[in-house]
């Protein structure tokens, strides 16, 4: 089961309250939701969709002045999303993604501005 940080967690993150898929359910667990979050650091405009029970992640990045987009991730085998910092003026992830013979992880970086770092590594 993919591992993903919890409503209060993204909240904080994101500073932006999520637009649930489903959002007439109140029993639904939001686990089992997809939650989209828009927000921007003042440079870049950023939406990122979590649907965490599928272990899916998508992340598009535009430009704020021109709205030229500068980077959209379409993740569908997340095992793991993981808050690396969570501040005032920095906010990054770490996604993780385990193949047959390879980890692969992603670091994001949302604030002060954004940054991306792709990395694989064998596993066997």
């Amino acid at each position: 089961m993919p591992i993903f940080p919890d409503e209060i967690e993204l909240l904080s993150l994101f500073e932006a309250e999520p637009l649930l898929l489903d959002s007439t359910s109140k029993d639904l667990p939001f686990h089992y939701n997809e939650a989209t979050y828009r927000f921007s650091n003042g440079k870049e405009d950023f939406i990122v969709k979590l649907s965490p029970s599928y272990g899916e992640v998508k992340i598009q990045v535009n430009e704020s002045s021109s709205n030229r987009l500068l980077s959209l991730l379409d993740l569908k085998r997340v095992a793991k999303l993981e808050i690396t910092a969570d501040k005032k003026e920095q906010a990054s992830v770490l996604i993780k993604i385990d193949n047959q013979d390879s980890q692969q992880t992603i670091e994001i970086d949302f604030k002060p501005n954004f940054k991306q770092i792709f990395k694989e590594h064998f596993t066997r």
